[in-house]
């Protein structure tokens, strides 16, 4: 490949890589744009075009698998951290959920970068604008908090083909999770999104995938696939103004304007230390010439943590989950285009929670701290078999407050980053996170609708570790917290690495270089409820109108 140079470089060309490029592309100056991605491309591979096929995609060629550095708050265990290596990045290898955060974390996040244009009142029109939201066969009606002209489908369940996605544990769970006092909040009234709601995905009208490579066109745009940049590229004339970026060891690609990471909260805080911006201190253990000494680079690492438990029916003939030879399953093909599932719980503290931890949440005590899934599916839990037997749930952190960090191992681009995940190391985190398990446990195993379909709670089985005691819904705190311990795990949604306001300013630019500029899930400095897709997309829309001149 000969040197190339271009206007704008992007880094990164997964979910927001692919948004800025094609954005940057189609404006009226036509720049030229090159998008680098260190995957490969995976047109024609059907198993990435659907979300059930999809689940054989994580931890395979599209999916960098991290490994942590052992956890001593998760029993010392090393945790598996997937991330997409793959033009598309994480929307070939995610599950679909499009839910956005909460008001009050948008608001949050505002406050903590002093620009109040990441609020949710002026980042609502950026959501609108991806979105074209298909209204609900049963109730939710249209609202004005969604967006429906935008380029993502995003559907409730009982919207998407047509309303004959119906799971026969549909009106059970709602009944439950009714029995436990959660309020029904379909319309998401003024952003929050606390009470039970239908689940929302992202899926073409045809029920499949919609990459972010294939969405937002790329066609304008000189991407190169399997291709890994080593280090950003700085002036040498003491000005610390990016240049370009390096292929390899010989090849530079020039930027005429600006060089944009997108390459991940893990890779784009690697790939800014070994350029010379990060921890002085770091940089000079690896013989790094420091360009910028950013202490923060890498810190506060932030990600929802979650707990899956797997529940045994009682009678797997009823048809209830995936694997299940009941008719239900075998004539209706609406049920395999998406994951099976259809409501989703977002709930704050109990006031006594509140009441133990009032420098975290006396401020907002009716923040959004937890979600629970329930899924007609093993979504991988070892030893559960998808032979319909179980069902599963989901409960996870949305507002931890554990931190860990990212770092570099040595000078060598090709050395994967060392990574400190500290999940669950936080007092409020453990109560939370208890509670919510707990919460799970009573409504799968102690509520009139769900009791009589559910036998037990089914431990996973964990290679070359004695076997679990089954949960119960009057389990104690110490029995939840030890199974959390064992095999609580990410869900994949992690970010703040090169934060806003320690990092990055609130238009994505890298403090004190000139011309580079970060635009992933890195520079997002707080978790945000939902899950992260609904939001990127929107943010990737608007830092790309700022690279622009379009939005000031």
């Amino acid at each position: 490949m000969a040197d190339l140079t271009a206007d704008y470089i992007v880094v990164g060309g997964g979910l927001t890589g692919c948004v800025i490029a094609s954005r940057l592309s189609k404006s009226e100056e036509k720049p030229k744009v090159v998008l680098i991605e260190a995957g490969t491309d995976p047109t024609g591979n059907q198993a990435a075009t659907g979300f059930l096929t999809g689940l054989s995609l994580v931890g395979g060629e599209y999916d960098y698998v991290y490994k942590s550095e052992p956890d001593p708050n998760t029993a010392n265990r090393v945790h598996d951290l997937h991330a997409g290596k793959v033009l598309g990045g994480g929307s070939i290898i995610n599950f679909g959920g499009w839910l956005r955060a909460d008001a009050g974390d948008y608001d949050e996040w505002a406050r903590m970068v002093g620009d109040n244009s990441w609020s949710h009142k002026e980042f609502k029109p950026w959501l609108q604008k991806v979105e074209h939201f298909h209204e609900s066969a049963d109730g939710a009606p249209k609202n004005g908090d969604n967006g429906f002209d935008g380029p993502m489908h995003v559907y409730p369940i009982s919207a998407s083909t047509s309303g004959a996605r119906k799971y026969l544990l549909r009106e059970p769970v709602k009944q439950a999770w009714t029995e436990l006092s959660v309020p029904l909040n379909l319309r998401k009234t003024n952003g929050s999104i606390a009470g039970l709601a239908e689940f929302c995905e992202n899926a073409d009208p045809e029920g499949m995938r919609q990459p972010s490579y294939k969405v937002y066109p790329l066609d304008d745009v000189q991407v190169l696939t399997n291709t890994a940049v080593s280090k950003v590229i700085f002036s040498d004339d003491g000005t610390t103004t990016t240049t370009g970026v390096e292929i390899g060891t010989e090849k530079i690609i020039t930027a005429r304007k600006e060089v944009i990471l997108c390459a991940g909260a893990y890779r784009t805080p690697q790939l800014l230390m070994l350029s010379g911006v990060g921890p002085a201190a770091t940089l000079a253990e690896h013989k790094i010439p420091v360009v910028h000494d950013s202490p923060h680079v890498g810190g506060n690492l932030h990600d929802h943590f979650a707990i899956y438990l797997a529940f045994r029916l009682r009678d797997p003939a009823q048809g209830y989950a995936l694997g299940s030879a009941h008719p239900v399953w075998t004539e209706n093909p609406a049920l395999f285009k998406y994951l099976p599932w259809d409501w989703i719980v977002s709930e704050p503290a109990p006031a006594d929670i509140v009441a133990k931890h009032p420098a975290d949440l006396e401020n907002d005590p009716k923040r959004v701290l937890s979600e629970i899934i329930l899924l007609y599916v093993n979504p991988g839990i070892p030893g559960i078999a998808n032979d319909g037997s179980h069902i599963a749930t989901s409960t996870m952190l949305l507002r931890p407050t554990s931190r860990g960090s990212v770092t570099i191992r040595s000078a060598n681009p090709a050395d994967p980053p060392r990574i400190v995940p500290n999940y669950f190391s936080t007092a409020l985190d453990r109560d939370v996170l208890v509670h919510a398990t707990r919460r799970t446990l009573k409504a799968l195993l102690a509520t009139e609708a769900l009791a009589p379909i559910i036998e037990t709670e089914t431990p996973p089985q964990l290679s070359g570790l004695p076997a679990l005691e089954p949960l119960t819904a009057d389990a104690s705190d110490a029995a939840i917290e030890e199974r959390i311990r064992g095999t609580g795990t990410q869900h994949a949604h992690s970010g703040g690495t090169a934060a806003m306001g320690t990092v990055v300013d609130s238009q994505g630019r890298v403090l004190g270089v000139k011309r580079l500029r970060v635009a992933d899930a890195s520079i997002i400095p707080i978790p945000l409820g939902g899950h992260p897709q609904a939001t990127l997309y929107a943010m990737a829309e608007r830092l790309a109108s700022l690279v622009l001149g379009e939005d000031s």
